[in-house]
């Protein structure tokens, strides 16, 4: 490095340049930023200059290619810290290893923070004016032993450059007062002092614009930040921006769903009123919509009465406006909407800042994005909460989770069973024959574990389409197939913390059968379309009605997923296994057939109970639900009536007669009352004394009821009538 690299000698000049031009402290940084590299090795670049009298020495500036911890405004002592020698002798420091170095000085605070920056070595060259220390530099690498003598001697003739600079600026600022203050006293130097002043009228112009910019920009962003809600932060937008640039007109376009319409909102500002207008949807192409959503650019019509190429134009010409400027929204490399400024003026454009309203195009796009993605995250969670309610309303409703009938034995051996595994987060595989009450068993195991207080989730698989099983299950992602216009959670999801009640288990096609082997495995599920594996914490109940070791032996069904499911079976016992839980059966389901139907049923006959208890009931507990609930429907009084021609499955009663001792059908007592009416009114249907007026019925009715009994009348009428 014994001679100067080019590129540092046209860095150098550039430097001469801009100091000579009067260019301040960030614009040197940014030249010794981007064109240093190369030719020396850097991270991070800071000055740092001392502040009188405390001797402090406070970051001032600070370019880094990474999170910087070690901020612009920190300040520190001089006296007894790691940098007082270097200001002292005006000598160069180089630190090979910055660890090492914190190791041996652990007070350098300032040190320890760049190290936690990932800065691994570093150059400091002190800034000298008149011989004099005002500061210093700091050059830092991410790599150990980086810097040399030779990088020091080069970087020394750019802190000279940096601290003349520094000094200028100082002295600049001490001239302009010197200067106004013998302003008044030399007239002869009044020329000088008013170009002087002008200059510095036009620096102070352009400092204050760019105060004022940036005051805008924050303002801004703790405006559109403010809310979630789309409208409201359009709404604080535009009367922000009509503040800033006294337009008359704001409006926002946002691409709908259906990417080829678009609507939005617009304010329009008129003698201190504001008036808030709806755009509904309209066609996108062929539009300046259409055009800045292609291009990514501005469109800026400094005149709207010379050019009107799209319909929106000719739409604001008409509403009397002369001037616009349609910005795009974006957000994520993704087209957020139209940002449109409008002007009652020609030409008004001409005096606003671009730049200005692109980083306030840039913040509104970001707070609109994440108004959308918060709304997006309210509606699922509230479908979420629908679900959740829908779920449980039908789980505590719909369902009986009383306690099991029965003292059998078999009955008492599954009551232990079901608390042997409920406190367990054991698979269990309920096995029996249909109508057995599988779904019963597996609600007591859930209602008896650790995961009452959430959802027990029933699917019953045999319902379910082979091609939509897999999206029930375990969800499925927007655009995962036709027809998935939106994310879905699957049961799975909707069961975490919760269990699972996977009915008829059998019947789950192959492939679905692999992604449940995974969730058994794994405790893993993958929504369809999706490529992330989302974690689940449910607990499996299945159930079969199908002898499901010999299903699988036989290829239905795949081994693994069966000794999976296969941790701890239950078996429900066939209610021709356990008759002696008949009666109290029975007296369970009149009891709640009776509250349901507003009848009273306190008897059942000795001949329908031995009809019952000899029956082999191939429907199970669910067949003696339907013949009681049937019995209920039709029986009169408080005596259950059975007709034992349902018991055989025959739905026609035919000659076979009622389980029951010396109590008439209804048929029989129907019969037995239209006969005594005709007896009363001999044999007469029609007229005020025939059977028909004493019974209050139509008499076309009671002859049709007569026919059904093979009861034979006459039709003679009363002469009244």
């Amino acid at each position: 490095m014994s001679e100067m690299p080019d590129n540092y000698v046209r860095l150098v000049e550039r430097m001469l340049e801009q100091i000579n031009m009067g260019q301040g402290l960030e614009e040197l940084l940014d030249s010794v930023y981007d064109q240093l590299r190369g030719i020396v090795p850097y991270n991070r670049i800071a000055v740092a200059l001392l502040e009188q009298p405390l001797n402090l020495l406070r970051l001032i500036s600070c370019r880094s290619d990474g999170d910087v911890i070690l901020k612009v405004g920190y300040a520190a002592r001089v006296d007894g810290s790691t940098l007082a020698p270097l200001l002292e002798t005006g000598q160069p420091r180089i630190i090979d290893d910055l660890q090492k170095y914190l190791v041996e000085k652990p007070q350098s605070a300032s040190t320890a923070l760049i190290e936690r920056e990932g800065m691994r070595s570093s150059l400091t060259l002190p800034l000298l004016a008149d011989a004099k220390p005002i500061g210093v530099i700091f050059f830092s690498s991410r790599a150990t032993n980086t810097y040399t003598q030779s990088h020091a001697s080069l970087l020394k003739r750019l802190a000279g450059h940096i601290a003349i600079s520094l000094e200028r600026n100082r002295l600049v600022s001490e001239l302009q007062r010197t200067n106004q203050e013998l302003a008044a006293a030399n007239s002869a130097k009044d020329k000088f002092v008013e170009t002087l002043q002008d200059e510095v009228d036009k620096q102070t112009q352009q400092l204050r614009q760019s105060e004022s910019r940036y005051r805008s920009l924050v303002k801004m962003g703790q405006i559109v930040n403010s809310s979630l809600n789309r409208r409201e932060v359009f709404e604080h937008a535009a009367e922000q921006i009509h503040v800033l640039l006294d337009c008359d007109r704001v409006s926002l376009i946002l691409s709908s769903d259906d990417e080829e319409l678009r609507y939005g909102f617009a304010i329009e500002f008129k003698r201190g009123e504001r008036e808030w207008v709806e755009i509904s949807s309209q066609p996108m192409p062929e539009s300046a919509f259409g055009w800045v959503r292609e291009n990514r650019v501005p469109l800026v019509v400094r005149s709207l009465d010379q050019s009107q190429t799209f319909p929106e134009h000719k739409r604001l010409v008409e509403a009397g406006y002369a001037s616009v400027v349609h910005l795009p929204l974006m957000s994520r490399d993704q087209h957020v909407g139209l940002l449109g400024i409008a002007s009652r003026h020609s030409e008004r454009t001409d005096g606003w800042n671009l730049q200005l309203l692109d980083e306030i195009g840039s913040q509104l796009s970001v707070a609109l994005d994440n108004a959308a993605a918060y709304g997006e995250i309210d509606r699922l969670k509230e479908e979420l909460q629908q679900q959740n309610v829908y779920l449980r309303d039908e789980l505590h409703t719909e369902h009986d989770f009383g306690n099991i009938i029965g003292d059998s034995r078999a009955m008492r051996q599954l009551r232990v069973a079901i608390e042997q595994v409920a406190l367990s987060d054991a698979t269990v595989l309920i096995l029996g024959e249909t109508g057995t009450g599988k779904e019963l068993i597996a609600r007591a195991i859930h209602d008896a574990s650790s995961r009452r207080e959430n959802l027990l989730v029933k699917v019953n698989c045999a319902a379910l389409a082979p091609n939509l099983i897999a999206s029930e299950l375990f969800g499925h992602e927007k655009g995962a197939f036709t027809g998935a216009t939106q994310r879905r959670v699957g049961r799975f999801e909707l069961s975490h913390h919760g269990s699972i009640f996977l009915d008829e288990i059998s019947e789950v096609p192959a492939e679905t059968q692999v992604m449940l082997l995974r969730v058994l495995q794994e405790r893993l599920i993958d929504r369809v379309g999706g490529s992330e594996p989302i974690e689940v914490d449910t607990r499996i109940i299945a159930a079969t009605n199908r002898d499901l070791k010999s299903y699988s032996e036989a290829g239905h069904f795949r081994e693994d997923l069966f000794y999976r499911l296969h941790v701890f079976p239950i078996q429900v016992p066939p209610l021709r296994d356990h008759r002696e839980d008949i009666p109290a059966l029975m007296n369970h389901f009149i009891a709640r057939f009776s509250i349901r139907m507003n009848k009273v049923i306190t008897r059942v006959d000795r001949r329908a109970m031995d009809g019952l208890m000899q029956y082999d009931w191939p429907g199970n507990v669910r067949e003696l639900e339907n013949i009681i609930e049937r019995s209920m429907i039709v029986s009169q009084g408080d005596t259950l009536v059975i007709d034992a021609s349902w018991l055989s499955g025959n739905p026609e009663p035919s000659n076979t007669k009622p389980l029951v001792g010396n109590h008439p059908s209804l048929a029989e007592m129907e019969c037995r009352v239209i006969l005594d009416a005709l007896s009363r009114a001999g044999g007469k249907v029609y007229g005020h004394d025939g059977a028909a007026a004493e019974l209050d019925v139509i008499p076309t009715t009671l002859y049709s009821k007569m026919r059904k009994h093979s009861i034979k009348g006459s039709r003679k009428h009363n002469s009244s009538d």
